[in-house]
């Protein structure tokens, strides 16, 4: 079934996720990926709209010519994070369909295709085909036919040839590109406009044959030259399409900018005594061992390549020290080899092959600190064929000021965005947006960061340049939504788009307060955003297809840094629906007029753990309210804590904020021995009822409670619960991870699954030391590395500040080291403080100053955990939701100790609490195994609403 089509304003297939899956079989094996793909895209082609498409080994009996029809022709195979994309490029009369190809995405290991992105035309008709020329040499252009073909002079234009013919869809709206863009700081051109075509007949959609006419030019005066792509008619010498081939935006280095570091209040025009101290010394990875030695790298070659010139530094060897004054040319260059071979070399950190990602790039890629002069920007220009990274270029970071633009890496992040796209959509932009440049450099920027405003995109140029503002947190009711009015293909663009990638950043842990895990969610953010561009094979109108290639991205990864894929996609929907995607009008050419947030999926099933099926981040994910458990099979909706040893039945609420109604819903059930850090599905086991149906569907906003499930708990004060609900079409995310993973990579993350934490027999006041003289936590590390488990604790306000404390009285305390996938035993003990009047307890309680917080950090990141509430009854329900739904049947307290002759009178049913009526229900609770003083228990007595142990 195929689970999400987009089609563009021809009706034509762009991108489809989960295509029908053919039969593999084949008279030869299927053995590589190509096969595969061929072998799926020969079965697919009528569903993605390319019936009349053939391929190579086609038999061409059923078709008039195969001249007359497109060809779908395997171009090359790429490797993205364990996906292999096989691309194929669209063809006819021996012509490539500009722009025109297919990418098939296959799971690396079982090589089912996961999704198909496709710029391939469904119906190709030559209108000018007198046209086509045969020749296949290179032809050279004159400067004054050039002039003619764009109605005015290029000054410096050079290089001016025809390579080959295409065939191109004339779309008028997308003729000419603004120029001005190409500044990615500031803008910065004086290219006039196209003039206007002059081609009778000429309409948009039609299909004609052009000559690429590829030629070098600068932007604007006294600039660098770039490379061009002009797409002319040969017949009229009508240019149907103009584009500028570039895109925007031991040594002492600003390893982050200064206000990243501490929010300091310097700029381009702070002196060297005031910017010297935010610099630090830096291992400058790569470098080619030289002497002298230069900078010079695997990835980057800081170097000449335009003017003014600049020798970059040398030391005399390589065990030499850069270490230069912030407002020096030599420090600018240092900058700019380690802020710029970072890029490539956090690719292959995350594990990707970067010569196989970049595979139309030449390294080491040529990096000019001073090629714009004083012009305040930054450049990435392609190569001469458009598909690979030309080099990078920099200029000032403010006028008059010696310092560059390089010493910011978020400018380079930025650039990258450009460097990444070139390859793999041979272009700098993604024809939605800029690029992803600006999420890049605001995500790895923010773990730690010390900016007083956290969301300007690019502080340091902010500081020394007036009138940038590049931020990202843009908002719906401000014009920044997905086809919003402040959306275009450029800048507005990447702003909706930082915007969107950030606030997936900040619900996977970028709002966590450890920096291990901010840390955490920027790495696995930005290996999506690596890994969804390589998955691309064209530029596309529609953010849709991004954002189906960044839920692949996390469902087809075997392992991230030790963590399976396949947890996080569903966040990545939200995050593009909560920007105004996803909705009737949020399309290409509709116009710019979303102001709303998008629509959520058709059937989106949860378990609200308070956050409405939502993702905003969430530190406790192990206290969803509807989850509640009975002890008895009674249909109840008030939380009972269980009894260890006995069956008790859970309960769970499922809700439907789809735009549909879900059917077929279902729930399955889990519980796990106390402790933090669960792995799944590992250390989880089936509820005695494993699983259950609902007794209906759920109409769109509407919900249902699925239960009872039946389980025994065994321990005494901690038992884990876990739900995870299902529908059609909207499977739990148990189906979709690619391995154990933790829980707190699990459960925050599906809003079909739920998590409670319950602790069998609820502590009151009255036998809190009891409870808490020995109590046992088991802390497990689910993952394959050596961690640090640190256990913090708090107390209600109101105990702590009567001197009472728990501790860790196991081995290592609080913190201690942890093997791979090593569980150890906690004991926790409370120390009593003050004793306190039961008027304080019930007001700190009626107040909500009522828990005690358990919480494990594993590296620094929230593992799990378990809250404590307490109460004055130990057989105390919790209050139900309605009033019309509190039991009726409630246990018998008094608020002393009663005599046998009153017992014996309640046994008789003569009296009730309220002294009225008969009682139906009474529980009385002894517990012969305590050890503990009966005399110390008097001292609690005040505080107990219950029986006594000794009545």
């Amino acid at each position: 079934m195929v689970d999400n089509v987009i089609r563009n304003e021809y009706g034509e297939v762009v991108y489809m996720t989960n295509p029908t899956q053919p039969m593999l079989e084949s008279a030869v094996p299927l053995a590589t990926p190509q096969q595969v793909a061929d072998w799926y895209l020969r079965s697919t082609r009528g569903e993605a709209g390319l019936a009349g498409n053939m391929m190579e080994g086609d038999p061409a009996t059923h078709l008039e010519s195969a001249q007359s029809h497109p060809m779908l022709t395997f171009q090359n195979e790429k490797d993205i994070g364990g996906t292999k994309v096989v691309v194929y490029q669209q063809t006819l009369m021996g012509l490539d369909v500009f722009g025109a190809r297919i990418g098939m995405s296959l799971d690396g290991d079982s090589l089912a295709m996961t999704s198909l992105q496709s710029s391939a035309h469904g119906n190709v008709m030559i209108e000018n085909t007198t046209a086509f020329s045969d020749t296949t040499e290179t032809r050279p252009v004159r400067k004054s036919d050039l002039k003619k073909y764009l109605g005015f002079g290029l000054k410096g234009s050079d290089n001016i040839r025809i390579e080959r013919q295409v065939i191109y869809r004339y779309e008028p709206e997308e003729r000419e590109e603004r120029h001005e863009h190409q500044g990615c700081i500031v803008d910065t051109t004086d290219i006039p406009a196209l003039k206007e075509p002059d081609f009778d007949g000429l309409e948009k959609g039609k299909h004609y044959i052009a000559d690429e006419v590829l030629f070098e030019a600068p932007l604007g005066k006294g600039q660098s030259p770039v490379n061009w792509r002009a797409l002319v008619e040969p017949e009229t010498g009508t240019v149907l399409y103009l584009r500028a081939l570039v895109a925007c935006a031991t040594g002492m280095v600003f390893d982050r900018d200064p206000q990243t570091q501490t929010g300091a209040n310097v700029s381009a025009n702070s002196t060297n005594a005031q910017l010297n101290p935010f610099r630090t010394n830096q291992t400058l990875q790569g470098l080619v061992a030289n002497t002298p030695q230069d900078l010079r790298g695997e990835f980057v070659h800081v170097t000449e390549t335009q003017v003014p010139a600049q020798a970059p530094p040398t030391v005399g060897t390589p065990a030499g020290a850069f270490s230069y004054n912030a407002q020096t040319e030599n420090f600018n260059a240092v900058n700019a080899y380690h802020n710029n071979d970072r890029l490539f070399r956090t690719m292959q950190d995350y594990g990707f092959n970067v010569q196989n990602y970049f595979n139309g790039t030449t390294f080491p890629v040529p990096v000019d600190a001073r090629a714009l002069g004083d012009d305040i920007n930054a450049q990435a220009p392609g190569n001469t064929s458009g598909n690979g990274l030309r080099e990078l270029r920099y200029g000032k970071l403010a006028a008059g000021q010696t310092i560059g633009i390089a010493t910011s890496n978020r400018v380079c992040w930025h650039e990258f965005g450009h460097a990444l796209l070139w390859d793999h959509v041979n272009s700098p932009n993604f024809g939605f947006a800029h690029s992803a440049g600006d999420a890049l450099a605001a995500i790895l920027n923010d773990p730690g960061t010390n900016e007083h405003d956290r969301f300007a995109t690019f502080p340091w140029v902010l500081a020394s340049v007036q009138g940038i503002s590049r931020r990202h947190d843009r908002t719906i009711g401000s014009g920044w939504a997905w086809f919003g009015p402040n959306w275009n293909t450029q800048y507005g663009g990447e702003q909706v788009l930082s915007t969107t990638l950030f606030r997936l950043y900040r619900a996977i842990g970028g709002d966590a307060s450890s920096l291990t895990g901010q840390r955490r969610a920027a790495d696995w953010t930005a290996f999506l955003i690596f890994k969804a561009i390589g998955l691309l094979t064209s530029t596309t109108q529609f953010p849709e297809v991004y954002e189906g290639n960044l839920e692949t991205a996390d469902k087809t990864t075997t392992s991230f840094k030790g963590i399976p894929g396949g947890a996080v996609h569903k966040v990545v929907r939200w995050s593009f629906e909560k920007q105004g995607l996803f909705q009737p009008g949020a399309a290409p050419g509709q116009g710019n007029n979303v102001n709303t947030e998008g629509n959520p999926p058709a059937v989106d099933v949860y378990i609200d753990d308070g956050r409405g099926g939502e993702y905003q981040y969430q530190a406790n994910h192990w206290s969803c309210q509807d989850m509640w458990v009975r002890r008895s099979a009674d249909g109840g909706s008030a939380h009972e804590q269980p009894i260890v040893g006995q069956t008790n039945y859970m309960y769970v609420r499922v809700k439907n904020r789809g735009t549909q109604t879900a059917h077929a819903v279902r729930v399955d059930a889990y519980h796990a021995l106390p402790g933090t850090g669960l792995a799944f599905p590992d250390d989880w086991q089936p509820m005695a009822t494993a699983s259950l149906p609902a007794s209906g569907s759920i109409a769109s906003g509407g919900s249902t409670i699925v239960g009872p499930f039946a389980f025994v708990p065994t321990q005494v004060g901690h038992e884990c619960l876990l739900a995870i609900a299902q529908a059609d079409g909207d499977a739990g995310n148990d189906t979709t991870i690619n391995g154990t993973v933790p829980e707190h990579r699990l459960v925050p993350f599906d809003n079909n699954i739920g998590q409670r934490n319950v602790n069998p027999v609820l502590p009151s006041l009255r036998s809190l030391v009891q409870w808490f003289r020995e109590h046992i936590l088991w802390v497990r590390n689910p993952y394959k590395t050596v961690v640090v488990a640190k256990i913090e604790i708090q107390l209600p306000r109101f105990m702590r500040r009567l001197g009472w404390e728990m501790k860790v009285v196991s081995r290592g305390g609080t913190k201690f080291e942890m093997g791979p996938r090593e569980t150890q035993k906690v004991v926790l003990q409370i120390e009593p403080g003050e004793q306190f009047e039961p008027e304080l307890a019930r007001k700190a309680i009626s107040a909500g100053d009522d828990k005690i917080n358990v919480v494990t950090h594993l590296d620094g990141e929230i593992s799990g955990g378990m809250t404590y509430q307490l109460s004055f009854d130990t057989g105390k329900e919790e209050k139900p939701d309605r009033e019309d739904e509190k039991p009726k049947d409630r246990p018998v307290v008094v608020s002393r100790r009663p005599t046998i002759e009153e017992i014996l009178k309640i046994l008789r049913g003569q009296i009730s609490r309220s002294g009225r009526s008969p009682i139906r229900t009474i529980r009385l609770e002894f517990d012969f195994e305590d050890e503990f003083e009966m005399d110390e228990l008097d001292e609690f007595d005040e505080f107990d609403d219950g029986f006594d142990t000794d009545a």
